[in-house]
């Protein structure tokens, strides 16, 4: 493979110690969804596996993948196909509705299996979850029943960082539906969306995503780096065109180089013509549209031949205002890597 994503060990592991710290030493649940956001899941647990006890995923397939190299706690926080099948390989699940509950009880009693429920509380951001007391109460009258208990309960902020009194209602619902739980039940009692962990919310565990990877905090650095090689170099003469839909025109005679690497490896085709990569040091721009396998860089004035190496990201946020978006999307877009993963 000619390109690879690197995932820097130290820097992860920093970079949890760090939120550790900012938590107040609570329970960290690393978020593992969509690849780790685009690092590499199975990289990402392999490395922090000694170092973290809960991992969240939003499918039932992601989390199968991440049980075959970790037997640490794995929650599914969305929806799932077969919550029989969570239960033999002891997944976490979230729980929504009455209606589920029923449901997923009924499968654990015909599989003879225990179910490990963590409930949504839905206080506001409106995805999912539990919204009225009157049901909260049900599901917990039906687990007390059949004798189960939540493993966790928790609720998603969805505007802690642009919404000062919303984030207060859905703060004030959260405690209220917390104050309905029998007191013998040893429920984790947990919180995310947008920077959770930088609040002062009373909480047992953060889910932490974007800030482990290396965003959203100034003491917290990127954890991933995307390299490839020049493939082949080639003469432009002034007034010839570079790539698809004439993209880019040479304003005078030029030389560029091809990297193998495109939008279906999940480079943004956003990205043509403002891609900054780094050859020896040396910054140069991308020319013309990104192709789907493959993109085009000046490298007129740069001394280089096949084979050298090629910096196309060490910092999704220099990235993310040149697509209008954020690291978010810079990042997970990654999923679609198809060259190598190593870590360093």
């Amino acid at each position: 493979m000619f390109s690879k994503i690197s995932i820097n060990k130290s820097n992860l592991i920093s970079n949890i110690k760090t939120l550790r710290g900012i938590g107040k030493n609570k329970e960290i649940c690393v978020m593992v969804k969509a690849e780790a956001y685009g690092h590499g899941a199975k990289e990402i647990v392999s490395i922090l596996n000694e170092e973290i006890n809960f991992f969240g995923v939003s499918n039932q397939s992601e989390a199968e993948e991440i049980r075959e190299v970790t037997n640490k706690t794995v929650i599914v926080f969305g929806a799932c196909d077969d919550y029989g099948k969570c239960m033999e390989k002891d997944i976490s699940f979230a729980l929504f509705s009455y209606y589920d509950a029923k449901n997923i009880i009924k499968t654990a009693k015909k599989k003879g299996l225990m179910p490990k429920f963590h409930l949504c509380l839905n206080t506001g951001m409106n995805r999912y979850g539990v919204k009225n007391v009157k049901e909260l109460t049900k599901i917990i009258k039906l687990l007390s029943k059949n004798n189960l208990e939540l493993e966790g309960i928790y609720t998603h902020f969805s505007s802690l960082t642009t919404d000062e009194n919303y984030t207060q209602k859905q703060k004030d619902l959260f405690y209220n539906y917390l104050s309905y739980l029998p007191k013998e039940w040893k429920t984790i009692k947990h919180i995310g969306g947008g920077r959770s962990i930088f609040s002062d919310i009373n909480t047992d565990m953060y889910r932490v995503g974007l800030e482990c990877y290396g965003y959203g905090n100034e003491y917290v650095k990127p954890v991933m780096k995307v390299e490839s090689q020049i493939v082949d170099i080639q003469k432009v003469y002034k007034g010839e065109h570079v790539g698809y839909l004439c993209g880019f025109t040479a304003q005078e005679d030029m030389t560029v180089a091809t990297i193998p690497l495109g939008y279906g490896d999940g480079l943004p085709r956003k990205l043509s013509n403002k891609l900054l990569v780094k050859i020896k040091g040396k910054e140069t721009k991308n020319v013309g549209n990104i192709c789907m396998d493959a993109f085009m860089i000046d490298v007129t004035n740069i001394s280089c031949k096949v084979g050298d190496k090629v910096t196309i990201m060490d910092n999704a946020s220099e990235l993310a205002p040149l697509i209008e978006s954020t690291e978010y999307e810079v990042l997970t877009n990654f999923c679609k890597f198809r060259g190598n993963r190593q870590i360093l």
